[in-house]
């Protein structure tokens, strides 16, 4: 039977932070992982500091984004690859109120996080004009999980398998079994996203999870490299390529992509885009939204050999490094 200090379920944004920041601490990990649709995988990894019709400042900014710019830039060292685009984005004005609320905010809570547009390019419409944030940054998930993956492989750490919570986790009082699998470990964090199926351990967490659907655009001739916002959000991938999104459909929680969604974000971009384009792909994944609509860390009341870290929603990449870290020190005896 293999043994390890701790089992990481997931490797998603969640998952890939727990199972670094452990690793990091000198405890040996497996990630296990069943290789299928996640909403990581879809995520556009988008990180920016205001938020929200209403321009909040986003929750717990000023310890939450310098510890993603620091995890991120040491996994680059290690990798060997830039992943962490940092650079400002552009958001523009959908109404006079938005731009009002702007000009009460930006000398205040805002302050230094925000600033007026000077260069908005003609293929935007923006008669309303518009406020660049200049400390926004974007993941670029799919490379960066790849890059993970790879990682654990070569250190032996990783498993592509489908684990089920309620027939395959049995606690012993020096930690956890997995029979099926011939695994042993002081340790298991679950970080699976949303799941239809029966979790014993920590079925009790409730979610509010929706689904999300994002398009992959080409838009020859429009050369723009910050991430632009109004209504809908328009980002990068890559010469004239673009991606785009996103909707909210609390209804259906599954992972197909509808015609009704691809409508939504097509009309929403053709509000402010003045190029054409051409639409050459189109996914959708369901956000691990928890009822409360903040992340949960927590450890069985009975079994505290088993931790939960879940619910990081949209704002994954801006929120798993640091409360990886948090779990990570909690279950390390730090």
């Amino acid at each position: 039977m293999r043994r390890v200090d701790f089992v990481v379920v997931g490797q998603g944004l969640a998952g890939t932070a727990v199972a670094r920041r452990l690793a990091a601490r000198g405890r040996s990990v497996l990630v296990i992982d069943r290789e299928g649709p996640s909403s990581s995988r879809v995520a556009a990894g988008l990180v920016t500091p205001v938020t929200g019709k209403r321009l909040a400042k986003s929750w717990r900014w000023d310890e939450l984004y310098p510890a993603a710019v620091a995890y991120y830039r040491e996994f680059e060292r290690e990798a060997g690859e830039m992943v962490f685009h940092q650079r400002p984005a552009l958001r523009l004005f959908t109404t006079e109120q938005e731009r009002d609320e702007f000009d009460r905010r930006a000398a205040g809570i805002l302050a230094g996080l925000v600033r007026p547009a000077e260069d908005i390019p003609d293929a935007f419409a923006a008669p309303l004009g518009g406020f660049e944030l200049p400390h926004a940054a974007r993941l670029d998930v799919p490379l960066y999980l790849d890059l993970a993956r790879d990682q654990f492989r070569r250190a032996g750490a990783y498993l592509a398998a489908d684990l089920d919570p309620a027939g395959d986790v049995r606690p012993v009082p020096d930690g956890v079994r997995l029979p099926r699998l011939d695994v042993e470990a002081r340790g298991l964090v679950f970080c699976r996203g949303f799941a239809v199926d029966s979790d014993p351990w920590f079925g009790h967490v409730r979610f509010n999870a929706a689904k999300g659907e994002v398009l992959t655009l080409r838009v020859p001739g429009l050369a723009e490299g910050r991430v632009v916002h109004r209504g809908a959000w328009v980002a990068p991938a890559g010469g004239d390529m673009y991606r785009c999104g996103s909707t909210y459909d609390r209804d259906r929680l599954d992972g197909t992509p509808t015609a009704e969604g691809r409508a939504e974000i097509e009309s929403r971009v053709r509000e402010f885009l003045r190029l054409p384009f051409e639409v050459t792909d189109h996914r959708a994944a369901v956000r691990p939204v928890i009822d409360a609509g903040l992340p949960v860390l927590a450890r069985h009341p009975e079994h505290p050999q088993l931790a939960y870290l879940n619910g990081l929603g949209s704002k994954g990449s801006l929120l798993a490094p640091f409360f990886a870290g948090e779990l990570a020190a909690s279950l390390a005896g730090a």
